[in-house]
């Protein structure tokens, strides 16, 4: 550990060297070509452009679809001429929806769904994948981590959603700009930065309240940003206090509560601060640095008690008692250089510490005066350091190559203790094992990637890359086990093209071909102990194969005056997919669990949506999503994990030069038969739902030094008790009527 800590530093001190240094020997060479010159004054006329607009101007491109992104292609694009499916949620929206995190935006969008439940234990689906195989990032750089588990990967809450500036979600593979776990898709978290003012000082805030009847929350934020001449800074911060929720009586499929009732650990107390430090050596470099921390208390999975829809079932409690995080990231830019290999670069150096405490109680009665009760915890801790190197080239004039590296490298420790308490009509018979679940390891990551984004003819773009990914898994010596250790590496190239081809400037025919890769991360090669929701025995299988996948859109977006529309079929076939399967046989009196490899997994669908934007401020939008998936190894064995079919409809109607807006939004979900329930009480189908909801806002002092939003929305408006799919087999259904006001200040 020593050890590990010391490496850390040293790259850390290299980076931090690398990156001091570096613009004093770049800024010593001649000036730049001119096609970096071109870039250069593109992007600032770009700039003045955006800060010049009207906000009927800006609502408008929000409307219109007219977006800069960059996650897709890590280049500037509208979302007209990305080609790959994005979905995008602007600052704009952001505050005007006010979620608690990014995945409670998900169920009203394209391809995507969520799962989990609480302000805070809420995760991100794309396409019917989730966990490990949906990459999470903030600025660009990774969040997730390798001890998480498949199904529930890392938590967006990480970074608070009133500190982003917008958020982009990729649907379908990306791992070639990103690597192994972008199998799915990947969600980018691109957080609010000061800007560069130029000589003087300018100081700028905003702060705001959120009051949601959803468990009695109440969250407080504020930001403080500027400049100093040629520095800037930030300092942010938010607290949040919400208690546990309440479902509303009714019928979902065969479930039936009578009255209105409690969803245990769906509250928390969570306070995070963020801080930051940039130096703009001149108008092309940049040098930054920025500390994240959050905490978060008492959050849980949620559960209902079976008392009131099953009596008889066990009692399974998921609780995260406590989980801290800190992030170090030191970031260099520099958009205009002299060098025959790159115009631009930019260099990030990163050091998170994850630390958290998971704990699972099972309560299991036989009958009365008899049962068994099983406690365990588990306390992790990760260390991960990592870097990205990302340099760009503008060849031909016409070419824009986009080419590096990325490194990271995941140190995880963990302790277990499980306590099974037996009792028979007297003093229960209690056994410790303090035997960990996984064994302390480390997987490091590396690979090269290369891109070349090349214009054809007229309106016609194309995207080749290819990257080469290295994925290296190792145990370490773990007291409390006697296992040999164990090494394994996954590596391989994969590979994307993307074709747009522009009928005319308004009609875009889309056309991406790409491979996806994932190497199995640490609790899937080693985990060996109660799987996290109770279910059963899950033991080890250390000799899995990585998932790889080929995924293939087929689109087209049309973008006329006042009305845009789009529409996208996928397919994708994922090989070696990792599953978990029933062995047949019983560990510690549960049913016995192993991850497996499956030959084809094959999952396909169909995205559209529709938006029109009326002069007299009237907005009306529709998406619509068919989803299907199957394992065709075994077709006899359901697979999904999201929703069959999903309609969501949203009308608008905005005030003149914003002043006020109101809108009402509904969700269809359609019944789901492709699934595997076990025994949960829910029955054979997943019922089809639909929900509700009003929203509003007005602004105030519009023209002011001062001005403000005020935000209500109505949610679930018509009480009806239902469960997103996700949730559905460990029943954990969704808050009933309730609340959402907002208040936000800017000065």
């Amino acid at each position: 550990m020593r050890r590990f800590a010391s490496n850390k530093l040293g790259l850390i001190l290299l980076l931090m060297a690398l990156m001091a240094f570096g613009p004093v020997f770049l800024d010593a060479t001649v000036a730049p070509k001119a096609s970096a010159k071109a870039q250069e004054a593109t992007t600032e006329t770009q700039e003045k452009e955006k800060t010049e607009k009207s906000e009927e101007e800006k609502q408008k491109d929000i409307v219109l679809h007219e977006e800069i992104v960059v996650t897709a292609t890590r280049t500037e694009k509208t979302l007209l001429d990305v080609p790959q499916p994005v979905n995008v949620v602007n600052q704009e929206r952001l505050v005007e929806l006010a979620p608690n995190n990014i995945s409670d935006l998900l169920p009203e969008m394209p391809g995507t769904d969520v799962v989990g439940v609480g302000p805070n234990q809420s995760r991100p689906i794309i396409r019917g994948l989730r966990g490990q195989r949906i990459l999470l990032l903030s600025d660009g750089i990774r969040l997730s981590n390798s001890r998480r588990t498949q199904d529930f990967g890392e938590i967006p809450s990480l970074v608070d959603i009133s500190g982003m500036e917008r958020v982009e979600i990729v649907r379908g593979p990306a791992s070639v700009l990103y690597g192994s776990e972008a199998i799915g898709g990947v969600v980018n978290m691109i957080t609010l930065a000061p800007s560069y003012g130029g000589s003087g000082t300018h100081i700028f805030g905003n702060f705001g309240y959120r009051y949601s009847s959803v468990g009695t929350q109440n969250k407080a934020f504020a930001n403080l940003n500027g400049n100093i001449d040629k520095f800037s800074f930030m300092l942010s911060g938010t607290y949040r206090k919400a208690d546990a929720y309440t479902a509303p009586a009714g019928t979902f499929g065969d479930i039936t509560l009578d009255e209105d009732t409690l969803v245990n650990d769906t509250g928390l107390q969570d306070q995070g601060f963020n801080l930051f430090f940039g130096y703009r050596f001149n108008e092309r470099s940049d040098l930054s640095l920025k500390y994240e921390h959050y905490d978060a208390k008492d959050a849980g999975f949620g559960y209902v008690d079976p008392n009131a829809y099953s009596p008889g079932d066990p009692t399974i409690q998921l609780l995260y008692p406590d989980q801290k995080t800190r992030k170090f990231t030191l970031r260099y830019d520099n958009r205009g250089i002299d060098f025959v290999l790159a115009d631009s670069f930019n260099l990030t150096g990163y050091y998170m510490s994850n630390k958290r405490t998971f704990n699972t109680n099972i309560a299991i009665t036989f009958f009365p005066g008899a049962g068994i009760n099983i406690l365990s915890s588990n306390y992790t801790d990760v260390g991960t350091v990592g870097a990205r190197f990302e340099f760009r080239k503008a060849l031909f004039e016409k070419h824009v190559l986009t080419y590096g590296l990325d490194f990271f490298q995941d140190d995880s420790e963990n302790t277990d203790e499980s306590i099974t308490e037996l009792y028979f009509f007297g003093p229960p018979f209690i056994s410790v094992d303090d035997t960990p679940n996984v064994p302390n390891a480390f997987l490091r990551s590396f690979g090269l990637f290369v891109q070349d984004d090349i214009p054809l003819f007229g309106r016609s773009s194309m995207i080749l890359g290819v990257r080469y990914q290295n994925v290296h898994a190792e145990t370490k010596v773990t007291p409390g086990l006697d296992d040999p250790l164990i090494k394994s590496t996954d590596s391989t190239f994969v590979g994307a093209a993307n074709f747009l081809f522009g009928v005319t400037d308004d009609l875009k025919l889309i056309a991406s071909i790409g491979r996806g890769f994932r190497s199995p991360n640490l609790p899937e090669r080693f985990f060996r102990g109660v799987t996290p929701d109770g279910s059963g025995f899950q033991i080890a299988n250390p000799d899995l194969k990585a998932e790889s996948s080929l995924n293939l859109d087929l689109g087209v977006r049309y973008n006329w005056n006042i009305l845009y529309l789009e529409g996208t079929y996928f397919r994708n076939m994922i090989y070696d997919g990792i599953q978990i399967a029933p062995t047949g046989e019983i560990s510690g009196g549960l049913p016995e669990f192993k991850n497996v490899n499956v030959e084809e997994l094959r999952l396909q669908g169909f995205e559209a949506l529709a938006q029109l934007d009326l002069d007299f401020g009237l907005t009306v939008a529709a998406n619509y999503n068919y989803f299907n998936s199957k394992n065709l190894t075994n077709p006899e064995l359901p697979y999904s994990d999201t929703y069959g079919s999903k309609l969501n409809v949203n009308l608008r109607y905005t005030f003149p030069r914003e002043l006020f807006w109101l809108e009402y939004h509904v969700r269809f979900n359609g019944e789901q038969k492709d699934v595997q329930l076990v025994d949960n009480p829910i029955g054979e189908v997943l019922p089809s739902f639909t929900v509700h909801s009003i929203r509003g806002g007005i602004t105030l002092f519009k023209s002011s030094k001062f001005p403000q939003q005020l935000g209500v929305t109505v949610g679930n408006l018509t009480n009806t008790l239902y469960s997103e799919f996700s949730n559905a087999s460990f029943f954990r259904p969704g808050p009933k009527r309730h609340i959402l006001l907002t208040w936000n200040a800017r000065f």
